[in-house]
């Protein structure tokens, strides 16, 4: 009996504490008077997602006892889509025994959320998920994010959206004449789409030719293509197990593959930022990592000439862990966003041809597509892609957190139209759904089909621009510039 009492009362204890923290939560948010989720688990706890696939039954449970089950995992508002602002308006509070995490698809909230970036920061652990080469743009707040952002803020400058175009135009080409154009499935389109994001994140990141991307150079084992593909395409993986320190001889192929694959890429960026250095900005193009590594040596020099005694440049590992979330954020939301795009014109005939008109007027005769001449004036293609990314874009969520107490806008229940203002406690996650936002009827009755004509208004002229409907601008806060631009091609 003994051997029992001690094999179950840490379970008991631990249950007692989760019940204890999810009555304390519940509490808590039934005073800001928002409608409330009770979830016995949550994406932050690491064993549940783990395990999460055993008890997939859960949700098959009779009178709703398993609703819970599709609210745990971080991308849930991919699937739930506009269902849940339906049923309990547009902000709503997911209790578990962590943390409350408040849900809101009301434009106003929304854009204090994202935009207030001193009171909502990125929280721990989820801004060091992809930290694993260094801290980066992504995993900072403050004055620390206004360091990366200042460095890395050049990699973005126009002449380097020239060189995008210009490759993508290139790599695009290559794809068409080797048989892209014929019959597709899905799976084939996105490993098409995969190829064609790796060489072009691959050439302007790095600044190298084809050639070089795919040849293993003396003192390497993979091509940086192979080596930045493998990571990219396994990122999960990648997120739990790039830090292990266990021997090869130990490891199941995949992880010593992975192993390798990360190394590698480490290796290729440090003879990269080499290279760059001694280069000292000569050439006519500059990679994302020339450009950063520019702007880093000449604030490294500028704060040797002054006396401020905070760093203002970035380390090599902060590099590297710049370039490679550049890298990551591009290449998911370009694969993922064209792979959707080509089967909703494939589906709307009527806008293949609305698209049509606009390309056989804009692109020249000649093979020559200049970006100057040609990219400002494709709006109907920018427009498909903003519509792709309406209805199926690639965020699920962004969370944030406040550091002190402070007051959200919200619906008001008692006057259609009207605000309030709740109370958000700093240890309450807080985040956007998107998709529920994108779908909103807002958006008008047809909000739910596929229309990129909503995006573009039309002059008396005749003469047409890309506009964002009125009131809603905070929708596209999560969308990256640069992830738009390569799939405006």
């Amino acid at each position: 009996m003994k051997v029992i009492y001690a094999i179950f009362l840490p379970f008991a204890l631990l249950l007692s504490y989760r019940l204890y923290r999810l009555a304390v939560n519940y509490i808590a948010a039934r005073r800001l008077g928002i409608p409330v989720i009770l979830l016995p688990v949550s994406f932050e706890d690491a064993w549940w997602m783990l395990s999460k696939p055993l008890f997939a039954w859960v949700e098959h449970l009779p009178w709703g006892l398993g609703r819970w089950y599709a609210y745990t995992d971080i991308g849930w508002p991919t699937e739930d889509g506009i269902k849940t602002v339906s049923k309990l308006g547009e902000t709503f509070m997911l209790v578990s025994p962590n943390r409350n995490q408040l849900v809101t698809a009301y434009p106003p909230a929304v854009e204090r959320i994202y935009k207030d970036t001193k009171t909502f920061i990125r929280p721990d652990p989820f801004k060091d998920v992809f930290t694993f080469y260094g801290q980066n743009l992504s995993s900072q707040n403050g004055q620390d994010w206004q360091r990366h952002r200042k460095i890395t803020g050049p990699a973005f400058s126009d002449q380097n959206m020239r060189y995008v175009w210009d490759e993508s135009t290139q790599r695009a080409r290559e794809m068409l004449n080797l048989g892209m154009a014929g019959p597709q499935s899905i799976a084939k389109l996105r490993s098409d789409f995969e190829l064609l994001a790796m060489h072009v994140l691959s050439a302007v990141g790095f600044g190298q030719d084809n050639d070089t991307l795919t040849t293993t150079p003396p003192g390497h084992r993979l091509t940086l293509m192979q080596a930045l593909g493998f990571i990219l395409k396994n990122i999960l993986t990648t997120i739990i197990f790039a830090g292990i320190r266990i021997p090869d001889v130990l490891l199941p192929s995949v992880l010593r593959q992975l192993k390798l694959a990360v190394s590698e890429f480490r290796l290729y960026m440090q003879e990269a930022v080499l290279h760059q250095m001694r280069q000292k900005g000569s050439g006519n193009r500059t990679s994302l990592l020339g450009a950063m590594v520019n702007a880093n040596e000449a604030e490294k020099q500028l704060q040797s000439e002054g006396s401020a005694s905070r760093r203002s440049y970035l380390t090599d590992d902060e590099l590297y862990g710049n370039l490679f979330v550049f890298n990551l954020a591009g290449f998911e939301t370009t694969a993922g966003s064209m792979t959707f795009a080509l089967p909703y014109l494939a589906t709307h005939p009527q806008v293949q041809e609305w698209v049509k008109e606009e390309l056989e007027a804009v692109l020249p005769r000649t093979s020559d597509i200049d970006y100057a001449q040609t990219y400002p004036k494709l709006v109907r293609c920018l427009a498909v892609l903003y519509e792709t990314l309406r209805i199926a874009g690639p965020i699920a969520q962004l969370v944030r957190a406040p550091v002190t107490t402070t007051m959200l806008p919200v619906p008001s229940d008692q006057h259609d139209g009207h605000t309030r203002t709740i109370a958000i406690e700093p240890n309450t996650l807080v985040a956007a759904h998107f998709h529920a936002m994108h779908l909103s009827p807002r958006w008008g009755r047809d909000s739910l089909e596929f229309k990129p004509q909503r995006f573009v208004s039309v002059a008396e002229d005749g003469s047409e621009t890309l506009t964002i409907p009125p009131g809603d601008g905070a929708m596209y806060a999560a969308v990256s510039s640069l992830s738009l631009f390569f799939d405006y091609l």
